[in-house]
């Protein structure tokens, strides 16, 4: 059994869908909890996107808080590359629209999902720049509203989008293939350990 057969054996064994009174829930936390899955997760999630030669490499991994910045540096650790943590406004403190001249961000809105509102998601501008391939990493994607955000303000660096590796794809056919989704399972093969 090669490694990635093996993380996505234990990513199934895992996981839960948790009924709570607010609806049903994917817990994670069994992933979390689970040394052999934290070990493998970097190099399997860097392997999602390991083109063939003389394809241009990643040279910086993104990831969105909060589970975005545990998988990203697992992964960026394994490409050899840095990482660029994107976080979410409401938790920047001070004026979320304050621009500081000294240290400018690049900020891109995402429409409302679920039950929440649109979000603004930030980084400083100056981590993101012309040559760079940036490669967002994050444990699930569905809607693409997030990773879209993501993908603009890359684009606004003069940065190049590499794609996206999730541990979980649940995302329509339409947006993995605009992104440049990659994932190591699907949600439906989690459905068959419920």
């Amino acid at each position: 059994m090669t490694d990635r057969q093996r993380v996505v054996q234990r990513l199934k064994e895992t996981f839960a869908w948790r009924e709570t009174p607010g609806g049903i829930f994917a817990d994670l936390s069994g992933w979390w909890r689970d040394a052999e899955v934290l070990r493998l997760l970097g190099p399997a999630l860097a392997g999602l996107h390991a083109d063939p030669p003389g394809t241009p490499a990643p040279t910086v991994v993104a990831g969105i808080e909060t589970r975005g910045l545990v998988l990203g540096p697992l992964t960026a650790l394994h490409l050899g590359v840095g990482f660029v943590e994107i976080r979410k406004d409401h938790r920047t403190g001070g004026d979320p629209l304050r621009r500081d001249a000294n240290d400018p961000m690049l900020r891109a809105e995402t429409p409302p999902e679920y039950q929440d509102g649109g979000l603004t998601l930030v980084a400083p501008r100056r981590l993101f720049g012309p040559g760079d391939r940036v490669l967002l990493v994050d444990e699930w994607i569905e809607t693409g509203a997030q990773a879209n955000a993501v993908r603009r303000m890359v684009g606004e660096s003069g940065a190049e989008w590499a794609g996206v590796a999730v541990i979980v794809d649940a995302s329509e056919p339409k947006v993995g293939e605009r992104l440049g989704v990659r994932g190591l399972v699907r949600e439906d093969d989690l459905d068959e350990t419920a």
